[in-house]
Formats: structure tokens, C-alpha cells, sequence
């Protein structure tokens, strides 16, 4: 089989956090699994360009890889030879695969894909919901064009509570659910994790892309009222003027001695984080999968997840951890459950990553995307 992809943005910009990872294992595993894969992408580095020659193909892990610059930096990523590219790379018979919405490559790169009379497949990647639709300017447009693009294709969603968005604003869409594809570590502290007593401090961690979506001012304020010990490891980054506020925020709730601020990690430093945890928690106010979450039930460790997480309904029906509103109420309480119930967190411990490592393993999701893929055809 033939994939073409078209992103925005590719490895090594991990700068854009998980959906580099996801998209590039996807390529990765696709090329290892013996089809050919090429992608076509941007410089996009953030403010700034990764440093690889334009229009070159790179060989990155194995996959193709071209790059081209972009006349608008984030979130538009405007890239005329890109668009190029893609328009004379697509052919009948080629697997299409659009990764994002909102912005001019994807936009573009449905409609360019379109008018040669090919039925794309695109992953919105969690830019489709009613959170993304809040801007008016979204709406209008979703109204007037993007709906009528989107309905001609196949939209791929990570969750089925993605999937359930996707069907609510595009009644009738063609829409497949396969999991955001990782590559999961291994466990390395034992099977049953730390060994801590009842009544220790509570070790919790939040890790991902610092952003007002995460709700870490809901978790904060929920942890400003709890009644048992608890410290709270911060990872990830953000920008540095809403880095300051949420740090004035834990100093006016009196909870800022109890937060640790560990900044970016990855590598081997990110999975000893996730697996001498307690217990990882994201609140979010809207996540379309959430990769730390598979990465920290891999490890064994529990989470506590709010309901508009993707992998809520999972966690929810395999008793791998915790599941509450997005609100400070409900939180609060959550936490106070897991801290009085230890031995629910040990039993999770002994099973969840063999559990995880069984759904979510590379033979068995890649066989959903290909599944998937066979419902691109051509253009009604």
C-alpha cells in the first residue's frame, strides 16, 4: 500500500508535543510493516525553522521525508511549495492522510486532495469538538466551507469520544476510531511499582503541555483543600506568562511549597517521572486521546482523568484509575478517594500494563488504520 501524509509539522519538532510522536510512530511502524510511506510537512519549529534542507527527502526513522518553508509561522503554517508538493504527489491509488485542521496546510491540502477527485482521510486530532468551535470565526467557517469539505472525507478519530464529536458535527461523515499509535517503555521500577505505605504522602504528577485546556488551575484549587499530604510534580512547558500566573496562583492558594516545577523531560528521565508516581492526573478541558496516559498505565501507574479526556471511557471501563467532571468539586473529592484507598491503587499497579501493552500494541492498532484507509475511495 501507497500512504502519502501531509502535517504541518514532523519529528524532530517535538516542540508541538504529542502528536509529533503519534503521527511519526504511525509513518514509522506503516514503512517497518513493509507499505510505502512518504511525508510531506513544514520547516515548523515553533517562532522558529528546524534546520533541514528544504525539498530534500530526509530518511527519518526509516520514512521519507520532505520538508518546505513556510511564509506564516504558527498556527496558519502557509506553505505554497508544500502545497505544490503535495498536488503533484498525489495519485490514484495512494492512501491520503491529512493530519490537523485549522491551519493552510491542512485546509488546503483537503480541498487540493478534493478537486483531483481523491477522498482523503483526516485526523483532526481533537481540533474538531465544541471546545475548538467557541471562536466565531471558526464557527463561521465551519458553517460556510469546512463542513462541506470534511463531509467528502474520512475522518479518523482517536477515541470514540472523538468519534462521538465528530458524528455530532458532521451527521453521516465516514469515521473510523484507531488509537493514537506509541511506542510504550518499559516498566523498570517491577511490576508492582513503588512500595509506599498507607498514609505517605500522596506522589502525583501532571505531565504534558502546559496550556490553559489542562486545567491545572482546577487541579490546583481542588489540592488547596485537601486534607492529607500530596506533592505535585508540574512537567511540561508552556508559554512564560502563563507559566507566572498558575505560579502566583499556587502562592495565593498556599500550595506552592507542595508543587514542583520539573520543566520539559523526556527519555528516560519522563518515564522514571510517570512510574514513581502514585498516580498521573489531567483534568483537561478538552483532550481528543491524551498519549500520557497509555505511556503512564504502561508503567503501571494509575490516573485521574476528567471526562472530556478521550481515553476517559477506557480508563472508565477497564478500572485502570479515576474519572470525574473538569470542576474543582469533583476533583477534590476524586483525589480524596484515591488518598484514603491505597490498596486501589496498588491493585491497579499489578495489572494495568500488561492491560495496556495487549490494546493498545503495534500489530493490533496499525490494523485499524489500515482497516480505516480501506474506506478512502473516490469522490461522490
Amino acid at each position: 500500500m501507497k500512504i502519502l501524509h501531509l502535517t504541518p509539522s514532523y519529528k524532530p519538532a517535538t516542540i508541538y508535543g504529542g502528536p509529533i510522536f503519534s503521527v511519526s510512530k504511525l509513518c514509522e511502524a506503516s514503512q517497518a510493516a513493509g507499505h510505502e510511506v512518504q511525508v510531506l510537512s513544514t520547516l515548523a519549529n515553533g517562532k522558529t525553522e528546524l534546520p533541514i534542507p528544504a525539498g530534500e527527502v530526509q530518511i527519518v526513522e526509516g520514512v521519507k521525508v520532505r520538508y518546505y518553508p513556510r511564509w506564516t509561522k504558527d498556527h496558519s503554517h502557509f506553505s505554497p511549495a508544500l502545497l505544490w508538493a503535495w498536488w503533484r504527489a498525489i495519485q490514484p491509488g495512494t492512501v491520503l492522510h491529512v493530519h490537523s485542521w485549522w491551519n493552510l496546510v491542512a485546509i488546503f491540502g483537503v480541498a487540493l486532495a478534493l478537486l483531483k477527485g481523491q477522498r482523503p482521510v483526516l485526523s483532526p486530532r481533537g481540533m474538531l469538538s465544541a471546545y475548538t468551535l467557541q471562536s466565531g470565526a471558526k464557527r463561521l467557517f465551519q458553517h460556510w466551507l469546512g463542513r462541506h469539505l470534511l463531509r467528502r472525507c474520512v475522518l479518523h478519530a482517536t477515541s470514540e469520544q472523538e468519534a462521538r464529536e465528530l458524528r455530532t458535527l458532521l451527521p453521516g461523515a465516514l469515521c473510523f476510531v484507531a488509537p493514537n499509535l506509541l511506542e510504550l517503555p518499559e516498566p523498570q521500577v517491577g511490576a508492582g511499582g513503588p512500595v509506599r505505605q498507607p498514609g505517605s504522602t500522596l506522589q502525583l504528577l501532571f505531565l504534558s503541555r502546559i496550556h490553559p485546556k489542562k486545567g491545572l488551575e482546577v487541579l490546583f484549587s481542588a489540592l488547596a483543600r485537601a486534607d492529607y499530604d500530596w506533592q505535585l510534580t508540574v512537567a511540561g512547558t508552556g508559554e512564560a506568562g502563563y507559566l507566572a500566573e498558575l505560579q502566583d496562583l499556587a502562592l495565593g492558594l498556599n500550595i506552592a511549597e507542595n508543587i514542583r516545577w520539573a520543566g520539559w523531560v523526556e527519555g528516560a528521565a519522563k518515564w522514571d517521572l510517570l512510574e514513581r508516581a502514585d498516580l498521573m492526573v489531567l483534568p483537561s478541558q478538552n483532550e481528543n486521546f491524551a498519549n500520557v496516559v497509555v505511556e503512564a498505565l504502561a508503567l503501571g501507574t494509575p490516573v485521574l482523568l476528567s471526562t472530556e479526556v478521550g481515553l476517559s471511557d477506557y480508563v472508565q471501563a477497564e478500572g485502570l484509575g479515576w474519572v470525574c467532571a473538569a470542576e474543582v468539586n469533583a476533583l477534590r473529592d476524586a483525589l480524596a478517594g484515591v488518598a484514603s484507598d491505597r490498596a486501589a491503587l496498588a491493585a491497579i499497579r499489578v495489572r494495568a500494563s500488561e492491560q495496556v501493552r495487549q490494546d493498545f500494541s503495534v500489530e493490533r492498532v496499525l490494523e485499524m488504520y489500515l482497516a480505516g484507509y480501506g474506506l478512502a475511495g473516490g469522490v461522490e
